[in-house]
């Protein structure tokens, strides 16, 4: 068995999820709104070890936490290993950090992930980021839902959402405060 896989990001007008040098907002507070009440909804919130790496992120309001990091390379002085939620990691590596569970994995196929998160008892999953985790769970078509709130700014040089121009979607578009929201009902590779 497999959680509910929900996909959130926030992108650029031009596709760009980050600056080159990490971190930078794209949400207004009204789509933060929105994602705050996403991540209420779900039983953990999961990102990559890059993402905490680059913006060393909270995830506050998220019941769980977890970050997929196969070669361990993190250590205890990012915030979201801050002891306030339960957090795993996923890895192939047998390390641990204070405040976090190590959840040992043989392959990090992210179908493989999921059943084994599906094990400890998340039935749903929100997806943050960044570009590479949200790209393995679209290469396995791996999402029940996904959002992406475009702003209409554009960040120039950055982690564009979609590396390559090779997919084609059916979506359904709304106004999302200043910017609009992207409700993607398939991706086709």
């Amino acid at each position: 068995m497999l959680p509910m896989v929900t996909i959130n990001v926030a992108m650029s007008l031009n596709g760009k999820i980050s600056s080159e040098n990490g971190r930078y907002t794209i949400s207004d507070a009204d789509d933060m709104e929105r994602v705050l009440s996403l991540r209420k909804s779900v039983d953990a919130v999961l990102i990559g070890a890059n993402t905490v790496i680059m913006d060393d992120p909270v995830l506050h309001y998220s019941k769980r936490r977890i970050v997929l990091d196969g070669e361990f390379k993190l250590s205890d002085k990012y915030k979201i290993f801050d002891g306030s939620v339960k957090t795993y990691i996923v890895s192939r590596k047998n390390k641990h950090i204070k405040n976090a569970q190590t959840v040992i994995v043989n392959d990090t196929e992210i179908r493989g992930i999921m059943e084994k998160l599906y094990s400890l008892g998340i039935k749903s999953v929100l997806v943050e980021g960044g570009v590479q985790v949200i790209n393995e769970f679209l290469d396995a078509n791996l999402f029940d839902q996904f959002f992406v709130y475009i702003d209409p700014g554009l960040i120039l040089s950055g982690k564009s959402l979609f590396p390559t121009a090779d997919r084609r979607m059916e979506y359904k578009v709304e106004q999302c405060h200043r910017g609009i929201l992207l409700s993607i009902k398939s991706i086709y590779i």
